[in-house]
């Protein structure tokens, strides 16, 4: 019998796929891609048609030195990555280094890890598709030029911990945006007026001259409002009965996913799709490795005919016959990847609590949320009848809805927005009294920051990013420091501020989010073999270089010449100037060297690059006599070891230390000492003399060095306090406290 062998990418997933194939299968991993650009360089040749320089990534050469063996040794090997445009490319990656022929048939897919699925795959073994590889390839040579371009130009004019990403940016410019119309928003006082009229019937207010009203923001208009219609017979001019039905939520996609498991279950974006991948890859269940759901990263919400009747089934036997809905697969939204299915259980009959034994919490949680929401999908409509009923009197309507359900439908299991109660019988009037006005008055609020969720969704309705992207857009403004989250909110930092104001000023077209959109689209026709890859890397390409050669010559002058500013040198009263260097931007004396003054800016200081008609207005915004002066350095009741000189307490580059000016011995101060600056002299000895104490207690329970007979000491590491030996480096005896030799 032919040995076979299958390549996936994670060692779970080829633990469920190796049960699924049995004995006649070699099922491994290539634990993600195998190689990859370089890390300290771009890559990527532009003037050769971006043709890209791949390396095996470090680490990887175990790997694929077991692949290659049992390669060798295999007759078929079949390449099983994930089902998307990264896991062709890593399909190809490995077609290459195992010197396969990636014009056979070697690639299969499944958008599920169940028998059928998998054993369908390899029925259905194809090439490689390199349209999508294209594709890929071209999105990371997108991302390499936009990083590996402007973040260099960033580190001078900003700061070093600075970087470029081609959709990062855009959604750091979307939360800044957005944080300016916070800043700017303005509250307002409103009016929200319910009648209160005969037979306690209960409307809201609608229209004013014919204008839907819903707040009243003048004063004088609800003063009117109540003057006029108080104790007045309003028409009744509506009072219909209409038969109304409701259809389900849709199957989750990646970003709803994100957004519910966010809301309901308090999941961060890049935890989310940690759980479902596991779900996806496999839990060992009571009969094995299972993949429980489908995979996570889609943008579809289509749903297979098999999956469909599988949940016709299971509904029919729990709810009953007429609860079974009508799904009707939507046609995809333009932009849409609609290679896969939507997010759903593989097996509708694993409920979640029959495998609640074996999941983890989380894995459950979030599978029970996958589960439900698939069923809640496949359920019928609701049924109610909606009331509505619009009395009038001159200029002035009020309108009411009541809703009663004749049938519940998938509120079986999920409730919904309908509010239902009965039907209101007027008695065959035409005319009703308002007795009385209820005047509820509110302030509009500012516009809510964003969440992780609903940045996600942002950025979903802009076009900007796909499922498999949105994780690694959040992590990175978060790693970057260009967002703080309080109470889940996206708040940008100053440096956030800044990064976006540089990026938008001089690369306008990068940060406009259609352009970025467009880009979307220009990687989704590439994937459908509808546009060439090069000549889309080239179109953006000529406008980048444009605006690089811009920018860096706007560097160059700040760091040559300076910008003139406002601010007044505080040694010899001249002028000072803008300039940039390595660790940022600082100002310097017209006169320097000859005055040394030269000061840092703090990196949370906005400031533009471009020269104006007139000096650079800082003086408002920097503090040059605070920024100017000197350290700290106060006097302590501390003897220096050495010479028995008073130390000083200094505030360095890594937090406050005791200084001795005369031999210059320094001696670290641990984070729980307690310090009062206020004090004169610093008052440690007694807190350094009971540590001496603590330390010598537990030096003498440790005894001597089993190994030379030293006297230990003790050091601190990365994991705290350990005993060394004082003989060092000639016995490098160590121990942790309280070990026993």
């Amino acid at each position: 019998m032919a040995k076979k062998l299958v390549i996936v990418e994670s060692p779970s997933k080829a633990g469920t796929i190796k049960k699924i194939l049995g004995a006649d299968y070699e099922v491994v991993a290539s634990y993600g891609h195998l190689r990859d650009l370089p890390i300290t360089k771009m890559g990527v040749d532009v003037d050769k048609n971006f043709e890209p320089s791949y390396m095996t990534i470090r680490g990887k050469q175990v790997v694929i030195k077991k692949l290659k063996d049992l390669a060798k040794d295999s007759d078929i090997v079949y390449l099983a990555s994930d089902p998307d445009r990264e896991g062709e490319a890593i399909a190809w990656h490995v077609g290459h280094i195992l010197n396969l022929d990636l014009n056979e048939p070697i690639r299969i897919e499944f958008n599920e890890i169940t028998k059928s699925a998998v054993s369908s795959a390899i029925e259905n073994c194809r090439k490689i598709d390199m349209n999508k590889v294209d594709a890929q390839q071209a999105r990371r040579i997108l991302d390499r030029l936009v990083g590996y371009k402007i973040s260099p130009l960033l580190w001078q004019s900003i700061g070093q911990n600075t970087s470029a990403g081609r959709v990062q940016s855009v959604a750091l410019k979307i939360i800044c945006d957005l944080e300016d119309k916070i800043k700017a928003f303005i509250p307002e006082e409103y009016f929200e007026v319910v009648g209160e009229f005969s037979d306690k019937l209960k409307l809201d207010l609608h229209k004013i001259n014919g204008k839907k009203v819903e707040r009243i923001f003048e004063k004088t208009i609800l003063d009117t409002l109540v003057s006029k219609t108080l104790k007045q017979e309003f028409e009744i001019i509506s009072n219909k009965v209409s038969d109304k039905q409701n259809k389900p939520p849709l199957p989750l996609k990646t970003s709803t996913l994100q957004q519910l498991a966010s809301s309901q279950l308090g999941f961060s974006v890049t935890k989310t799709m940690r759980v479902a991948q596991s779900l996806y890859e496999g839990v060992k269940l009571s009969d094995g490795e299972t993949g429980l759901i489908t995979y996570m990263r889609t943008d579809s919400q289509r749903v297979s005919n098999e999956a469909i009747a599988m949940a016709k089934s299971f509904i029919e036997k729990t709810y009953g016959k007429e609860y079974v809905g009508k799904y009707f697969n939507l046609k995809a939204k333009e932009g849409v990847q609609d290679a896969h299915e939507a997010i759903r259980p593989s097996e509708v009959y694993r409920t979640p609590e029959a495998i609640k034994s074996f999941l983890n919490n989380d894995q459950f949680r979030l599978y029970q949320l996958i589960w439900e929401r698939f069923v809640v999908s496949q359920l019928a409509n609701v049924k109610y009848k909606q009331q509505e009923i619009i009395v009038e009197f001159q200029a002035y309507q009020f309108r009411g809805i009541v809703n009663k359900i004749i049938f519940d439908g998938y509120y079986k299991v999920f409730k919904d927005e309908i509010d239902t109660r009965e039907l209101l019988d007027l008695h065959g009037a035409t005319q009703v009294i308002l007795e009385k006005h209820h005047v509820k008055e509110g302030i509009t609020k500012a516009p809510a920051r964003l969440t992780e969720a609903s940045l996600v969704k942002q950025l979903e309705i802009e076009g900007i990013g796909r499922p498999s992207t949105y994780a690694a857009i959040v992590t990175t403004l978060k790693d970057r420091e260009y967002v703080e989250i309080e109470k889940k909110q996206f708040v940008p930092t100053a440096l956030g501020f800044n990064v976006k104001e540089e990026m938008e000023k001089n690369f306008p077209k990068i940060m406009n989010i259609k352009f970025t959109a467009q880009m979307e689209n220009e990687l989704d026709e590439i994937a459908e073999g509808k546009l060439e890859w090069q000549k889309a890397l080239g179109e953006f390409y000529g406008e980048l270089s444009k605006s690089l050669s811009k920018y860096s010559k706007n560097i160059d002058t700040i760091k040559s010449e300076g910008i003139d500013t406002d601010l007044v040198c505080p040694a010899c009263q001249k002028g000072m100037k803008l300039k940039t260097g390595r660790f940022g931007k600082f100002v310097e004396c017209h006169d320097y060297p000859e005055c040394k003054t030269r000061v840092k800016l703090p990196k949370t200081l906005l400031v533009s690059l471009e020269s104006s008609s007139g000096p650079l207005i800082l003086k408002d915004s920097v503090d040059l006599v605070e920024l100017t002066k000197p350290p700290l350095v106060k006097a302590t009741d501390v003897k220096c070891p050495q010479c028995q000189n008073i130390m000083e307490y200094k505030i360095g580059r890594f937090g406050p230390y005791l200084n001795c000016s005369s031999c210059k011995t320094n001696l670290s101060i641990p984070k729980a000492f307690h310090v009062d600056l206020d004090q004169e002299p610093i008052v440690l000895n007694e807190q350094f003399e009971a540590k001496k104490i603590h330390d010598d207690t537990l030096i003498d329970a440790a005894g001597p060095c089993d190994k030379c007979g030293g006297r230990f000491t003790i050091k601190n590491g990365r994991f705290g306090p350990f005993l060394a030996c004082g003989n060092y480096p000639t016995c490098k005896n160590i121990r942790r406290i309280g070990e026993k030799k």
